[in-house]
């Protein structure tokens, strides 16, 4: 950083600031504060200034991703970099492990080294401190995967998806269905998931039967409470799980405890990552088009940059891959209570 940066950054001219960190009093109040949340943010120390990297001399994006151990997220950084490559600039990125605080430190880092600009997937884009600091400093972004009406951003729209997926399941006769999902604090993308799948079986008359939250983060197998429920007398004959990383620990589990997929449970993901294919039987899915979305989200990106007034919010297609472990409701378990019953 350097005086130059610090001046716009706060949308003042170099002799502002300068006026400012000598005599502060000659500086308006307004005009004072802005400079002032500025050097906060980025650590600026004018007798430390790094004069090795200028203004527009940097051709560097920044990339701002939820963990870098779901392979989702190298499909969308891998998007990111082939679209940056072809304009010339290189990416740096940043893991922030669905948290909201490493959020806003990985923004500070990125506007402390002047990148031209920042992609990124927040845990939640309501209220969020990150992009309300790009925001206040007028710093080029747009969101991936995040659905905004107040921020550039290329997303699916994972309400309807969900619903779709409990048409779905509705249509292959399952009337007990689950939902494995990550955390709603740390991911906005899979509340609407749920929500959508939700609202799509209550419309029909159903209830969802469990809602397991886990944290997404883990790449180890479940533990008790999610065994306990998958293996209950009423247990679920479909789980609809927030991701495909989550399916396939569902899979794995139905499988320790020697439940046959899809003859004896069904289990969908979402996503569509390309090792969820290598499995037997696949992974019926919901495929998200997450390479071309970190094309699309460089173009928005420098769209804006340039000032054009192109749309900066773009919903892509989603595909439902309905196949593999996905099956008819067992006629062995839930359908001969029903006749019971009758």
């Amino acid at each position: 950083m350097n005086i130059k940066d610090v001046a716009a950054l706060s949308g003042v001219s170099p002799s502002t600031v300068s006026r400012y960190l000598n005599q502060p009093v000659s500086v308006a109040k307004g005009t004072a504060e802005k400079i002032e949340r500025v050097i906060a943010l980025t650590g600026y120390n004018a007798a430390k200034q790094d004069k090795k990297v200028e203004m527009s001399k940097n051709p560097t994006i920044g990339v701002v991703i939820s963990s870098l151990l779901n392979p989702v997220f190298s499909e969308v950084v891998a998007g990111i970099q082939r679209r940056a490559q072809h304009f010339g600039y290189s990416t740096i990125v940043i893991d922030t492990q669905y948290n909201s605080e490493q959020e806003m430190q990985a923004v500070a880092d990125l506007i402390r080294l002047r990148v031209e600009g920042v992609v990124m997937t927040v845990a939640n884009s309501a209220n969020n401190r990150a992009l309300a600091v790009l925001k206040d400093f007028n710093f080029p972004y747009c969101l991936v995967h995040n659905q905004s009406t107040q921020a550039p951003c290329v997303y699916v729209d994972n309400y309807q998806a969900g619903r779709d997926v409990a048409l779905k399941l509705i249509e292959l006769g399952h009337q007990k269905v689950g939902m494995i999902t990550g955390s709603f604090q740390s991911s906005d993308r899979a509340k609407k998931r749920y929500q959508g799948f939700r609202d799509g079986l209550v419309e029909q008359g159903i209830q969802l039967s469990d809602l397991l939250e886990v944290d997404q983060n883990k790449l180890d197998s479940f533990g008790k409470q999610e065994t306990q429920v998958m293996t209950a007398d009423d247990a679920p004959t479909a789980w609809f799980c927030s991701n495909d990383l989550l399916a396939l620990k569902a899979i794995n589990a139905a499988r320790e405890l020697e439940l046959n997929v899809p003859s004896d449970v069904s289990i969908i993901g979402f996503d569509g990552m390309s090792l969820a294919q290598l499995i037997t039987p696949g992974l019926a899915t919901v495929s998200v088009p997450h390479l071309r979305m970190g094309q699309v989200a460089v173009d928005i990106l420098f769209n804006a940059k340039a000032g054009s007034k192109l749309a900066t919010s773009l919903a892509m297609e989603y595909e439902l891959q309905m196949n593999g472990s996905l099956g008819a409701a067992p006629k062995s378990r839930f359908n001969e209570q029903a006749l019971i019953g009758e």
